[in-house]
């Protein structure tokens, strides 16, 4: 049978959260949905979320702060032959929905729900559990417990709310939620009505809901409850109605006072922790003292508030789909790896592949990127694609080895870490492909496994940077312990992968030059490419110095491979010749050069006139709108790297509609039209880099065209979409080869 599904969402105060939740139903793979969201009395906007969304929502309001009232509402909107409850900071996994209705096919299921991971994605806050009739919980379950699908059974088993799902025909029948229940037990209680209805409950091992846990009007942001009322007096109100034929009211409220003991006992905890206030504490027992009069009073007239009949039930409202059910795509699950990803300050390398996962994922493929973290792992839900930010792993076993030396050991860690995620998602979902930078050899330990299909993206290689590194090719020790087996361990992903991804002809020609390779029908030369940030929100950097005229940008870590070294060296002439230049360095200024001393404090302590030292500012690393205003605000952009494998910094200028100045080198002479965009220096001559700054400081009419004519490069060559789409098509290749190396990968591990 074919399922429709009503999606319910009740929210209040929480149109960020919203937003996300609402993103990531577009994503689910079972398509035959609508979205019905209720809304809470906070003004938080979330009205005009709805009426702007660019797909159809049911919506309604509910004036007060009553999660039963709203559930109801939601109910009563509902169409789908199953109402599933979400709420407004949970984000389910796309195969959520697809596991839920398979549970309906059983014409006894009632309800059914799963696993629901906590704020991290990390760790499960819900798998398996029961509840008695005094609302307490057993969560020891390890298995669904269908034995107490039966009526009037003690204990029953339980879903979370944030995860919980009912046939609507059987929420009809008991009466939906008891609007009693405001907060706390609400669908503990209809979940027991249903059991005693003779409907059965569906626990689930999957169906993966991640709930992002956001503070509210209950609960603060370390999760420490701050009212208590409506918790204390539901569980009062939940004994009494569901007490009948096993407890006295004597029995009931024992069992809410040392409930109220255990609650004390945390407000006690967290007045010590600093999480409560002494004026909290007071207010606990001021509540707990109303809630007993308040839950006794209701518990024993046993007046049940449930869902008031509607006209027309047995003709619900139209259906309204939030996707069109035959959009359904035969996406691809895809693991990119990178280092560095967004927010917070990244080079090209996290910059290219958050463009390219956002890409892919628009394109309806299920993108995941593995990246890592230094301090705590999660999985989050960001512009249409799974995040997993990992802390490395410890070792596992004695570390592999290359043709020169074993892999250094943070390298491997590092690999294992993203290889095990990679297995974990497999697990779920079969993974198609795997696309890994080269850098750090971020797919050696795929690589080794043969078990998915890899791509590599060539960018600099250990070989390029080592280059504009003479003092650690000269150091033996870092050779043989790094850099030798890096070397050689770069060079086996590159031989040995499925395809190759070359961001640029000059890095693919260099590489092969560089590594001896032929990569002849293995590699594909693909443009980077970035959304179109012109229309994004920016920031104005610091206003100029009075009489500055023109502003020259560069953008970049301040190392010598970017060439910070040429551009200091010139800049007191520049600043000396033109009065009314101002020079702005962004980008982390604190690496040390080969003297071991910052190329900016060595600049500083030069001890240039304030007349030329106020010219040029360092402003370290910025954020995303912070470098946004830097391009919008420049007049020349500028770095002369020694060797760029693409060069993004460039398409970010020329989107900007900036003349661009870079060096005759690498991926560089690709990214600019020489002549047209831009200029381009000779590598490492600072001769050449004034010169090139010089014709573009002189004419407003050159730098205006080349700006010009950079946009439309930009437009043409450089579009988020068009790295995307050909990047698809690399994996799909990729995929092709590996399955047809299948054969002879089976024949040597037999031998």
């Amino acid at each position: 049978m074919a399922f429709t599904v009503s999606i319910v969402i009740c929210t209040d105060g929480r149109r960020d959260s919203l937003q996300i939740t609402l993103e990531s139903l577009k994503h689910l793979d079972y398509r035959d949905f609508e979205v019905c969201i209720v809304c809470g009395p906070t003004l938080d906007g979330t009205r005009e979320l709805t009426e702007g969304w660019p797909l159809p929502l049911k919506v309604a309001s509910n004036p007060e702060r009553n999660l039963s009232i709203s559930r109801n509402i939601g109910i009563a909107l509902a169409s789908g032959d199953i109402v599933a409850f979400l709420d407004d900071d949970a984000v389910p996994e796309p195969e959520w929905l697809t596991q839920i209705v398979a549970a309906y096919e059983a014409p006894k299921v009632g309800g059914a729900g799963g696993f629901v991971y906590d704020y991290t994605g990390m760790q499960l806050q819900w798998r398996y559990g029961t509840v008695d009739r005094m609302g307490r919980p057993n969560l020891s379950w390890e298995r669904a417990a269908g034995e107490f699908n039966f009526p009037r059974s003690y204990n029953f088993p339980h879903l979370l709310g944030a995860n919980s799902t009912f046939r609507r025909q059987a929420l009809l029948e008991v009466g939906g939620f008891d609007e009693e229940f405001d907060y706390y037990l609400d669908e503990t209680d209809v979940i027991c009505r249903l059991i005693d209805a003779g409907w059965a409950i569906a626990q689930l091992d999957g169906a993966y809901v991640h709930h992002k846990y956001r503070s509210s009007d209950l609960r603060n942001e370390a999760k420490v409850l701050r009212s208590w009322f409506s918790i204390l007096k539901n569980k009062l109100y939940f004994c009494l109605v569901h007490r009948h034929g096993y407890h006295s009211v004597r029995a009931a409220v024992d069992e809410w006072t040392a409930y109220v003991q255990d609650r004390r006992n945390d407000c006690d905890w967290a007045l010590s922790e600093g999480h409560l206030t002494a004026l909290d504490r007071e207010r606990f027992e001021r509540e707990a003292e109303e809630a007993f009069e308040a839950g006794l009073k209701r518990g024993l007239a046993d007046k049940r508030a449930f869902l008031k009949p509607r006209a027309g039930d047995e003709e619900p409202p139209a259906f309204t789909p939030y996707l069109d059910p035959a959009s359904r795509t035969s996406g691809k699950t895809y693991c990119l790896f990178s280092r560095e990803y967004p927010p917070g300050p990244v080079g090209g390398v996290g910059r290219y592949v958050h463009e390219l996962a956002i890409g892919l994922a628009q394109q309806g493929h299920q993108i995941h990127v593995v990246t890592l973290v230094g301090d705590q792992s999660r999985v989050d839900f960001e512009d249409g694609v799974w995040v997993h930010r990992l802390v490395p792993e410890a070792l596992e076993g004695p570390l592999p080895e290359t043709v020169d030396g074993p892999i250094p050991v943070d390298i491997w860690r590092a690999c294992q870490t993203r290889l095990n995620c990679v297995r974990e998602i497999n697990r779920r979902k079969p993974v198609d492909a795997v696309y890994a930078v080269i850098w750090d050899c971020e797919g050696a330990a795929v690589l080794r496994e043969r078990a998915y299909p890899l791509v590599v993206g060539l960018q600099t290689t250990m070989a390029f940077w080592l280059e504009s590194h003479e003092d650690k090719v000269q150091d033996q020790e870092f050779m043989r312990g790094f850099g030798q087996p890096m070397l050689a361990l770069e060079r086996e992903l590159i031989a040995t992968c499925d395809a190759v991804h070359a961001i640029s002809p000059a890095i693919g020609r260099d590489v092969e030059k560089a590594y001896e390779l032929d990569l002849t029908g293995r590699s594909a030369v693909v443009p980077l490419g970035m959304q179109d940030v012109v229309p994004m929100p920016r920031i104005a950097p610091p206003p100029a110095e009075p009489g500055v005229e023109l502003r020259l940008l560069f953008v970049g870590r301040l190392e010598i491979r970017k060439g910070i070294d040429v551009l200091l060296e010139i800049a007191p002439a520049l600043l000396a010749g033109y009065p009314g230049l101002q020079i702005d360095i962004v980008g982390n200024d604190t690496i040390p050069g080969l003297n071991g001393r910052p190329y900016r404090r060595d600049f500083e302590d030069k001890g240039l006139p304030a007349a030329l030292s106020n010219r040029i500012r360092f402003h370290g690393e910025v954020g995303e709108e912070e470098l946004r205003g830097f391009f919008h605000a420049c007049d020349v952009f500028v770095s002369p790297s020694r060797y760029e494998s693409f060069g993004l910094v460039f398409v970010e200028a020329m989107m900007f509609s900036k003349p661009v100045i870079g060096c005759k080198v690498g991926g560089m002479v690709d990214v600019i039209a020489e002549n047209e965009t831009g200029l381009l220096a000779q590598p490492g001559d600072a001769g050449s880099l004034r010169a090139a700054l010089v014709q573009l400081l002189n004419d407003a009419g050159l730098r205006a065209a080349m700006g010009a004519a950079g946009r439309r490069r930009y437009e043409a060559h450089f579009s988020r979409e068009r790295m995307s789409t050909a990047i698809a098509d690399l994996l799909s290749q990729a995929e092709v080869h590996w399955q047809n190396a299948q054969p002879r990968l089976a024949a040597e591990a037999r031998a």
